[in-house]
C-alpha cells in the first residue's frame, strides 16, 4: 500500500505550488488595480521553498521504498527536517501572510 500512496504527497505539494503561482498572478493584478505596494514577488520565494520541499518529498519517498539502496543520510530524521519540514513551513507561512495582506478585504465585505 505504501507504494501506491507515496507519490500522493508530492502530488499534493505540486498543487500547493500551483496555488502559489495563481495567487502570484491574482495578487499582482489586484495590487495594480488598487495601487497596493508590490509584495507579490515574495510569492515566488515561497514557491521556491515549497518546490524544495516537494523535491525532498520525492527523494525521501524513494528512500523509504528502498532503504537498503538509499544513502544513509537520507534516512536520518534531521535530513527530512532540514530539507522538507522547515522549507515547507517557511513557504506556506510566507504564502499565508501575503494572501492575508492582499485578500483580507474579502472577509470584511458585508453581504446585503
Amino acid at each position: 500500500m505504501i507504494v501506491i500512496t507515496t507519490p500522493l504527497g508530492a502530488v499534493g505539494l505540486v498543487s500547493v505550488i500551483y496555488l502559489g503561482i495563481m495567487f502570484t498572478n491574482f495578487s499582482r493584478r489586484l495590487g495594480t488595480v488598487t495601487r497596493m505596494s508590490d509584495h507579490y514577488s515574495w510569492f515566488w520565494v515561497a514557491t521556491g521553498f515549497i518546490t524544495l520541499a516537494t523535491m525532498s518529498q520525492i527523494v525521501l519517498g524513494i528512500a523509504d521504498l528502498a532503504p537498503d539502496q538509499a544513502l544513509s543520510v537520507l534516512l536520518h530524521p534531521w535530513f527530512s527536517l532540514i530539507t522538507y519540514h522547515i522549507p515547507l513551513a517557511i513557504g506556506v507561512t510566507i504564502d499565508l501572510v501575503l494572501v492575508w495582506y492582499y485578500w483580507r478585504w474579502i472577509l470584511k465585505e458585508k453581504v446585503r
